[in-house]
């Protein structure tokens, strides 16, 4: 096809537009913000496979291995080219870090941020083009297609977990929606191998991937022949071995990130609180006397996962049982799954968690309006959770030590005035913060599971009649 054409067609594409300003949004944000604790997990692991060295050798990584699979090319190659990414100790930031315990004195250089936030971007338009298509496929309607686009490039959690806080959410977000679009068109395989990217991004690909094999397993027009049964067995076979597949590629890294993962544990308690079911413990008192010995309850509760999950198939298995999975259907179950994983996960403040939701909630709302209020509460929610933490202040580190856009001094006492300040039901105001926040998250979430299982009883209902 020619280029000019295809140059042209994009031009005038009816989310171009939308698409440009959201890239020049997040180009202005990628330098000069970033989460001031996970940045030394980010320089060390990094800097260490730069230098050929396994970043599990490292006990700051807790990371699966794909993002440095993906990052190391694209990082050696650009090193090769010239870009020096350097990282500055600033032992201004002491007193800070002191104070609030999520502040380090190591920061990398803007060009670092931009490098790593780069796939970022390229991961989060193509979830905005997912969005846009599986918005058409549900609806067949172009200009809700659209809104689904917006609703997705201009969502605030999403700015500020790729772009301020630098989170890399945003890759296993995008293949588990690439898993759920293949499902839906039954490509069972790829599916499978989407869901099993996504895993050895994070965790939670992996603990949708159960529920979600169990669903392809139940599909079936009629399960009394031999003929349909085996085409069972078959397709979740397919879908298994796609999950497989991308473990069995990193292998080795896989069996180091294990490794790691259970020779040391990261607590966060000290955050005071966080953006799930037990946000009532943002205040200290309830967390030394009714969290911590209680920790064994919350993690058997997790382990428990792939059995809560399984719960939805088997009160809407009639659902489920048809000789092709409806989208809307998959998303729905999808977006319960989700949920469940968020409502049943140890106790840790991870706001960011919550955009795994987001784009599933965004194309559901444009075919059921209803679904619009937790998608908004929850995105508002997390968005006011991660600046609850510390204030509006410690993201702007790199701005103020690499440019003269702000004084580092005057950012130092802004975060120690903000985690000293007087609250009025918690002793500390942030902890006020996170605990409204944290119950307007923990609102969100139980709305999206009753909207979800009322959708699935109505869909129940019309398939009796």
């Amino acid at each position: 096809m020619n280029i000019r054409k295809i140059i042209g067609a994009l031009l005038k594409h009816d989310i171009f537009a939308y698409a440009l300003m959201g890239v020049v949004l997040r180009i202005v944000l990628m330098p000069f913000f970033i989460w001031p604790s996970d940045i030394v997990a980010q320089q060390f692991s990094l800097v260490g496979i730069l230098n050929h060295y396994d970043p599990y050798s490292l006990s700051v990584s807790m990371y699966p291995p794909f993002i440095y699979i993906l990052l190391y090319p694209f990082l050696l190659v650009a090193s090769r080219a010239g870009f020096a990414f350097r990282f500055y100790l600033f032992p201004v930031t002491f007193k800070a870090g002191m104070v609030t315990e999520m502040i380090t004195s190591s920061f990398g250089d803007p060009a670092f941020l931009v490098f790593w936030k780069v796939p970022l971007l390229v991961f989060d338009i193509f979830t905005g083009l997912l969005v846009y298509g599986l918005v058409k496929q549900l609806t067949t309607d172009t200009s809700k297609a659209k809104k689904g686009f917006i609703l997705w490039f201009f969502n605030p959690l999403v700015l500020i977990t790729s772009y301020v806080h630098g989170a890399f959410d945003v890759i296993a977000v995008f293949f588990i929606l690439l898993g759920i679009y293949f499902l839906s068109n039954e490509k069972y395989l790829l599916s499978g191998i989407s869901f099993g990217f996504g895993g050895i991004t994070k965790i939670s690909p992996f603990l949708i991937a159960i529920p979600l094999s169990a669903l392809v397993f139940l599909t079936s027009k009629n399960e009394s022949t031999r003929i349909f049964l085996r085409k069972r067995f078959a397709n979740t076979a397919a879908f298994l071995a796609g999950c497989a597949i991308p473990i069995l590629l990193s292998i080795f890294w896989n069996i180091n990130y294990y490794h790691s993962l259970t020779a040391s544990t990261l607590s966060e308690l000290s955050i005071n609180g966080g953006l799930n079911q037990w946000f009532f413990l943002a205040n200290p008192n309830l967390t030394s006397s009714v969290l911590s010995p209680n920790l064994n309850i919350l993690t058997d509760i997790f382990y428990l996962y792939p059995i809560i999950s399984l719960i939805p198939l088997l009160l809407f298995r009639k659902v489920f049982r048809n000789s092709k999975i409806n989208s809307y259907t998959i998303l729905l179950f999808s977006a319960l799954s989700l949920a469940i994983v968020y409502l049943v996960s140890p106790t840790t403040v991870q706001p960011q968690y919550i955009l795994w939701l987001i784009p599933v909630l965004a194309v559901i709302s444009l075919r059921n309006k209803s679904f619009y209020w937790p998608t908004a509460t929850l995105s508002l929610a997390a968005s006011a959770f991660f600046f609850s933490l510390q204030g509006p202040f410690a993201f702007m580190y790199p701005l103020a030590l690499f440019t003269p856009l702000y004084s580092v001094n005057k950012l130092n006492a802004a975060i120690i005035g903000y985690a000293n300040a007087p609250g009025v039901f918690c002793p500390l105001l942030r902890e006020d913060l996170c605990l409204t926040f944290g119950a307007v998250g923990f609102f969100g979430l139980m709305l999206t599971i009753l909207l979800i299982i009322n959708a699935l009883r109505k869909i129940d209902k019309d398939a009796e009649n």
